[in-house]
């Protein structure tokens, strides 16, 4: 009877024993099957290259923007803060992506010059990627369309296209493309050009229409703004002698910035939104070519 009763206890013993032993087999084999299945659904994300919340792959805190304000509709100081078109696209990228923007002002003439000094990530200022400047830097797809254009005084009857001149003064602003455009139509230096420091048109408007100099050159949107605004008795020459695309500029070898800048600015022209900040600004679409 003894014997009965150790044999029992015996044999409870080993089965406690036993279903321990597979108790935490179990457990170990559920958190190995736990561990594995976030090793794969990490390594699925990697693969997939959503490892992290990046957004469009940018692995950074802030963005440094170089700018030149007074350039109205795109960026412009009003009321003690910055506006314009630019301004609410770049608002738009930091809610999106939640990197934080930070504005470096300069000049125009300037503004690529940040860059190569790594005071600025990006030059946000309608460049247009002319082929000098895609020799150092590379340009992001164009965020908008515009025409380069001719402005005169009202009673001006002698400049009715590009092609009138030879023999005249133009104002440009210091770094601007259309100089050059218009150099490559008088190649044996015909037209003078006044270099103007300031991204705004203001004063060379005035000089235009005091006749300080017989035209100037800007961009179709801001100089129809700018002469309104202004009330300038000036006039623009249509058509445009040039039409040209505004882009964001990196450094040539940032690829990681310019892949993410080129996917911001492809969402934000399908989901309508560049639309919506356009004809806010300027009251069209310029984030779409026109046909």
């Amino acid at each position: 009877m003894i014997w009965r009763k150790k044999n029992e206890k015996r044999l409870i013993s080993i089965l406690l024993c036993g279903a321990l032993v597979l108790s935490m087999a179990a457990c170990g084999s559920k958190e190995g099957a736990k561990k594995e299945e976030t090793k794969t659904e990490e390594t699925t994300k990697g693969n997939s290259g959503e490892a992290t919340d990046k957004k469009y792959g940018l692995d950074m805190d802030s963005i440094v923007v170089a700018i030149s304000s007074g350039y109205e509709p795109f960026c412009f100081d009003k009321d003690n803060e910055l506006q314009g078109y630019d301004v609410d696209m770049w608002k738009e990228f930091e809610e999106r992506t939640g990197i934080k923007v930070k504005w470096e002002r300069a000049d125009f003439s300037g503004l690529l010059g940040l860059l190569d000094s790594g005071k600025a990530d990006v030059v946000a200022a309608q460049l247009t990627p002319t082929p000098e400047r895609e020799e150092k830097y590379a340009f992001t797809e164009p965020e908008t369309y515009y025409g380069s254009v001719i402005v005169v005084s009202n009673d001006n009857t002698d400049i009715k296209s590009a092609d009138d001149l030879a023999g005249k003064t133009i104002g440009v602003g210091a770094g601007n493309e259309m100089q050059q455009d218009i150099e490559a139509m008088y190649p044996n230096g015909e037209v003078k050009f006044e270099i103007y420091q300031s991204a705004t048109l203001e004063n060379m408007l005035k000089d235009v229409e005091m006749g300080r100099i017989d035209g100037m050159l800007a961009q179709d949107i801001q100089a129809y703004m700018a002469i309104e605004k202004s009330g300038v008795k000036c006039k623009v020459v249509t058509p445009a002698f040039e039409s040209s695309c505004g882009a964001l500029a990196v450094k040539k070898d940032n690829t990681e910035l310019l892949d993410g800048l080129n996917a911001f600015i492809k969402e934000i022209k399908e989901d309508g939104t560049s639309k919506a900040i356009s004809e806010k600004w300027i009251g069209a679409d310029v984030s779409v070519e026109s046909k």
